[in-house]
């Protein structure tokens, strides 16, 4: 054992690589292995890589996109061709140029001549420069809209609904009050023949009832007379606002001895805009409905739709504080309750019209939507069996459908009473909801940044302090 161990000492060098090269000969093997395995894998990637290169540098993929509803996408994969390049690059920019064009002709039909009601408002609309001139436009646009009366309800300065009216040939009946001058006068005058042509000196039975009949006749045909000279009925009092919840309409006359009508919003001025826009639309597709192909005559005798009772527009409040909304005690109006609560619109909780998609598929808005919903509650005398020309006037007229409708007897003779003559159509009361939809490229340059904020809108500009100059 000394012998090995000094035999150890002596070539200690010779030992110690032996047994390093026994160690180190499976500790190689074992590494070697793993990095061979990593080298190939390096490899076969980078292999792949260039295979996939090459693969795509020899296929290119060409695709046409659908445009038209129906139509399917053109796609093929193919080696690289100039030529086969350039009729596709031709034809998706002819495709593009396309939806362009319907892009603009949907805009221009859904804009219509709407607008600014008057030109100077483009000082107020989507901004009023200054303080003052906020507050006098304002004033301008509420006594536009609102019109004014004397403490007796005399009309002062008219609204500009009835401009509206006036275009589309609307307006009440004959009053029976105002009839009543002319025809006492006709009887007078009948009984005063009667009179002097009888021996007695009297009227006779038969006589005085046929004068009654002749009265009843002459008053019809004042009332016949007045329905042939107007495309349908309409008054004031049928978009005036009613206080019915969920649903707004045009405020009420400005009366004279109130002195202390809020000041009006950007906002408010936009929404009543809004407002008249859409009750346009609806009366023009009343007056296109009623009219006849033939002889190009709209009256209330040959239309669908006879008489307006009622236009009541889905409410849409714009979230402001509380010293720049408007109320509805006292104040111009523009929603009933602080903050968003149309029913039509993304975040409503208002209660009039109902919530959610109705069968064209809109439910309403989203901040990144193209278009925005006001809904209409119609309540109008209508000639059923005519209804469909009313329904394909709406939708010649604008982006419009009725989604909704029911109906209910009249009592005609209490309305012929009132002066209103339906003519030889049966008629019956008929409630409508009118889904009527507003594309954002041409509303939105008219939307305050407080609009803009309640349909998920980022504001148009960002304003210091108060935004407005002083």
């Amino acid at each position: 054992m000394k012998g090995v161990l000094g035999w150890v000492k002596k070539n200690l060098l010779i030992v110690v690589s032996v047994v390093l090269i026994l160690v180190f000969l499976p500790a190689g093997w074992i590494f070697s292995s793993k990095w061979n395995a990593s080298i190939k894998k390096a490899a076969t990637d980078e292999f792949n890589k260039q295979k996939q290169a090459l693969q795509r540098a020899s296929s290119v993929k060409y695709t046409l996109p659908a445009v038209f509803e129906g139509e399917q996408t053109i796609s093929e994969s193919r080696a690289p061709n100039r030529a086969v390049t350039e009729f596709y690059a031709r034809q998706k920019a002819a495709r593009v140029e396309q939806v362009r064009d319907v892009v603009d002709r949907g805009t221009a039909f859904n804009r219509r001549d709407h607008g600014l009601l008057r030109p100077e408002f483009a000082n107020f609309l989507p901004k009023a420069p200054s303080e003052r001139m906020r507050r006098q436009l304002g004033l301008d646009l509420a006594e536009m809209v609102a019109g004014t009366v004397d403490p007796d309800g005399t009309i002062i300065r008219p609204s500009v609904y009835f401009s509206l009216f006036r275009s589309v040939n609307a307006g009440p009946p004959t009053a029976p009050e105002d009839l009543g001058a002319s025809l006492q006068e006709f009887k007078t005058r009948e009984t005063d023949n009667f009179v002097a042509s009888n021996a007695d000196g009297r009227i006779s039975d038969e006589q005085s009832k046929r004068l009654e009949q002749e009265l009843v006749a002459r008053r019809l045909g004042e009332y016949a007379g007045k329905a042939n000279t107007l495309s349908f009925y309409i008054n004031h009092e049928a978009v005036l606002r009613d206080n019915t919840p969920g649903w707004t309409g045009v405020p009420e006359p400005r009366r004279t001895d109130v002195t202390d009508y809020p000041a009006v919003t950007e906002s408010i001025g936009f929404v009543w805009h809004w407002d008249y826009w859409v009750i346009d639309d609806i009366l023009t597709a009343i007056a296109a409905g009623n009219t006849d192909p033939a002889t190009g005559a709209a009256t209330v005798t040959g239309g669908a739709v006879k008489r307006v009772e009622k236009i009541r527009l889905s409410e849409f409040a714009v979230t402001e504080s509380a010293t720049e909304s408007i109320d509805d005690l006292g104040g111009w109006g523009g929603g009933r309750d602080q903050g968003y609560s149309d029913p039509r619109l993304a975040g409503g909780s208002g209660a009039g019209a109902p919530v959610g998609a109705t069968y064209t598929g809109r439910a309403g808005s989203t901040g990144d939507g193209a278009y925005d919903i006001r809904m209409v509650e119609l309540t109008a005398i209508v000639a059923p069996q005519k209804l469909p020309q009313f329904f394909e006037a709406l939708g010649r007229t604008n982006y419009m459908t009725v989604v909704d409708i029911d109906l209910s007897p009249v009592d005609v003779w209490a309305d012929l009473n009132q002066g209103y003559f339906y003519g030889s159509d049966h008629v019956m009361r008929a409630t409508m909801l009118i889904e009527t939809v507003w594309l954002r490229s041409w509303t939105e340059q008219y939307m305050p940044d407080a609009v803009r904020s309640t349909l998920g809108l980022p504001p148009r500009e960002q304003p210091g302090a108060d935004g407005i100059e002083p």
